[in-house]
Formats: C-alpha cells, structure tokens, sequence
C-alpha cells in the first residue's frame, strides 16, 4: 500500500477509514483496528464519531463491553461536537451572508448617492458653463455693436473732414485771398489732413483685416506656428484698406509700374505698421525672400537707383 506517501493528509486519514471500514464489514476485526486506530489521527470530528462508532461495535462483538461503553461516550461526545461545529459553520456562513447583503446594501445607497452627486454636480456645472457661455456671448455681441458703432462714427467724422478739406481746396484755388489769408487756410487745411490720417489709422488699426494680421504674428511668435493664415480675400481686404487710408495707393502704383499681385501685397505690408521682419508670417516665406522681394521691385519694377532708398521710404514719398 502506498497510503504512506500521500501528501495530502486528509486524504491519508480518509484511505484509512475506507480500509478500516472495508475490514469491519468483512469482519476482519484485528486488520480493521489496526486501520481505524490510524484514522483516529484524523481532526474531522465527524470522522472520528463514525470511527468511534465501529470501534464500540467491535469491541461489543469482541465482549469487552466497558470498551464499547468508552467508545459509545467517545462516539457521542465527538458526534455532539461535529453537529455543533456544523451549527456554527452554518450560524458563520448565515452571519457572513448577512454581511455581504449589507455591505451590498450600503454600497447600492452609497453608489446611489454617488450618481446623485455626479448628476447634481453635472448638471450644475453645465448650467453654469450655460450662464457664462451666455454672458460671453452677450458680452461679445455688446463690443461687436460697440465695434460697428464705433466704426460707423469714424466712418461719419471722415467723411465730414473729406469735406472740409474739399471746401477749403475750393476756396484757396477759386477766391483771391491775401497772402496772409491764404496761409492761415493753407494751416488750416494741412490740421484737418492730419486730423483724416489719424482717423483713418484709427479705423485701419480697428478692421477685421488688421487684428488677424496681428493675431497670426503673435501666434508665430509665442508658439512658431498658427491655426490662421493670410488667405486672398484677407489680401484683397488690406488692398482696400490701404487705398481707403492712402488716397488709392495701389491703383495709382499699378497704373505707373508694372508690379505683380504679390508685389502689391508686399507694398500694402510696408505701409503698415508692422515690422518688416514679421512679414514672412503672413506671406509664408523666408525673411530673406522678403528683402530680396524689396530690392526686386525698388530696382527693376520702379527704376530707383538711389541704394539708401528702402521701398518703405519709397512708398512714403509716393503717398
């Protein structure tokens, strides 16, 4: 037999109850001793009731009554306690059952109150994201009408001092006024000029046009790129714009010299504001390409020979 080697002590004790048992009713009472004395090593006390159990009937058959007496009490007393065990194995499971349903039921209420939580929190943020996207909005459409408003009165101021200008013109050219005469409206001619230029860079500096080109350049210059780019009808609106503020510079540019759309745009940047050195920004090439682009147009497209001339002062000259 190799009940010896098993590994699994459970299992040794169990092969030698089945031995002993498999002797005791084959009443091979002296091999089922031996057997059952083994398999009282056992911890299982409902195994060891069963055990005790065919020792007291043997000893019974053997006539040793006050050994099977012994065996009888030993057989109740591990029989009582194997129920009681089994009792509260069960009264365990029954409180561990209990637990689980409880902790179930506490984890549904807080999981329950968790979704409140989230869907009260959810719907506050939203509301508020709602309130604030309505205020910006609200806040946009004020400076939008601010903006038109604005431009509607830069709009009427200008054509006001167009007219005076045109009045004065008028009136210094058709009258004969004295020399003295003449300068003070000559004066007074040249400050309502100013006045217009001021004006109309006031209007430029607030166009659409404007406020992209810069809103590009300070991309590049924060991050080397931009989601924007300077498309044709932006170029045809800064054309306009600059004709508006330069008495008509463009046209008047391309009836006297032969220059390209693209030399035009490059003209129209030079009589802005911005430094020369961000226009490669809004006309995506190199910074090199642009001040060769100058040169080309200042030597071979308007003929100037002059080398100290840059095409800004050029244009200045032209206004």
């Amino acid at each position: 037999m190799s009940l010896n080697n098993q590994d699994n002590v459970k299992m040794l004790y169990r092969g030698y109850l089945l031995l002993g048992d498999a002797y005791y009713k084959t009443v091979q009472y002296d091999s089922a001793l031996i057997y059952l004395n083994k398999a009282l090593y056992s911890r299982d006390h409902s195994t060891k009731a069963g055990i005790y159990m065919r020792l007291a009937d043997i000893a019974q058959k053997q006539g040793k009554l006050e050994q099977a007496l012994e065996m009888e009490r030993k057989y109740s007393a591990y029989l009582d306690s194997a129920q009681q065990k089994q009792q509260g194995a069960a009264i365990v499971t029954t409180e561990k059952n209990i637990l689980i349903q409880r902790k179930q039921s506490e984890f549904k209420t807080n999981l329950g109150q968790l979704y409140y939580y989230i869907t009260t929190g959810t719907a506050f943020f939203l509301a508020l994201f709602l309130v604030l996207l309505k205020c910006y909005n609200k806040k946009v459409i004020y400076y939008k009408q601010k903006e038109i408003e604005m431009g509607k009165k830069l709009e009427e101021v200008i054509r006001q001092k167009n007219e005076q200008i045109s009045f004065l013109q008028k009136e210094i050219a058709l009258h004969h006024y004295s020399q003295t005469e003449k300068q003070t409206l000559k004066e007074e001619l040249h400050t309502l000029k100013t006045e217009r230029q001021a004006l109309l860079k006031e209007s430029y500096e607030h166009s659409e046009v404007c406020v992209k080109m810069k809103r590009i350049i300070q991309s590049y210059k924060k991050t080397d790129k931009s989601n924007e780019r300077f498309d044709e009808e932006d170029w045809k609106q800064l054309i306009a714009e600059t004709d508006i503020r330069w008495n008509d510079i463009t046209i008047r540019l391309a009836a006297k010299y032969p220059l390209s759309q693209d030399e035009i745009h490059l003209c129209c940047l030079h009589l802005t504001d911005i430094p020369t050195s961000h226009f490669r920004y809004l006309m995506e090439c190199s910074r090199d390409a642009i001040y060769k682009k100058g040169k080309r147009i200042l030597e071979q497209k308007m003929k100037c020979t002059d080398k100290s001339i840059s095409l800004r002062d050029f244009l200045e000259q032209f206004l």
